[in-house]
């Protein structure tokens, strides 16, 4: 697959020329938009005094982040591993950049707003507080830190090796394996949370 000079060089750019790449390759205002878009109803819901937005917010926020983690290598990356190079080169290149803008928004958002209704300092929580509320929101953290760490880094990993001069097959094989089973946990662990969050609504 042919690919510039300067794209195969991506790789080896610092963290700021990455971002900057993946929001050039996503286009930036989409880049701009998977944050500004959630978090505009985060700060809508602080600014009106509104539990029942911020909730909405982090219940809608969250759903989006769990059923894309799920589909993601569940669904799109088999899917891809079944058309030929050319095809699957384009569309990595093309989907990459935009998902992990848009589940990085979608995921801040999530653990931003789980944070302030659990914090009753704050005052638009449930009131929440002990041991519960603070392992829920250690484990969102820690699954929100998990993805910039993990799946994150190996669908990049897929992106910048469908980039250069010569992909290998094998590894990008190889990736798409580690990201189904990277998937399944983060879905356990998200329906875990579920559980847990469903709890604390219903007053069990």
């Amino acid at each position: 697959m042919a690919v510039s000079h300067e794209t195969s060089r991506v790789a080896e750019e610092n963290v700021v020329e990455r971002v900057q790449h993946l929001a050039a390759a996503a286009n930036p205002a989409f880049a701009a938009g998977c944050f500004l878009v959630p978090l505009a109803f985060l700060a809508a819901s602080l600014l009106l005094s509104s539990t029942e937005l911020l909730f909405y917010t982090h219940v809608a926020a969250g759903a989006v982040w769990f059923g894309f983690a799920l589909i993601f290598p569940a669904l799109i990356g088999p899917t891809l591993g079944g058309l030929d190079e050319e095809a699957t080169a384009a569309v990595n290149t093309a989907l990459i950049p935009k998902a992990v803008f848009f589940l990085v928004g979608f995921s801040l958002t999530t653990v931003l707003s789980g944070t302030v209704l659990l914090t009753p300092d704050l005052g638009l929580g449930y009131g929440f507080a002990g041991t519960w509320s603070g392992l829920a929101l250690g484990v969102g953290w820690g699954l929100f830190a998990f993805g910039l760490a993990v799946p994150h880094r190996l669908q990049l990993s897929a992106y910048y090796e469908t980039l250069s001069p010569n992909p290998d097959a094998s590894r990008l094989e190889s990736i798409e394996k580690k990201n189904l089973v990277v998937g399944l946990f983060e879905a356990a662990v998200m329906l875990g949370l579920i559980v847990l969050m469903t709890g604390f609504r219903l007053g069990i």
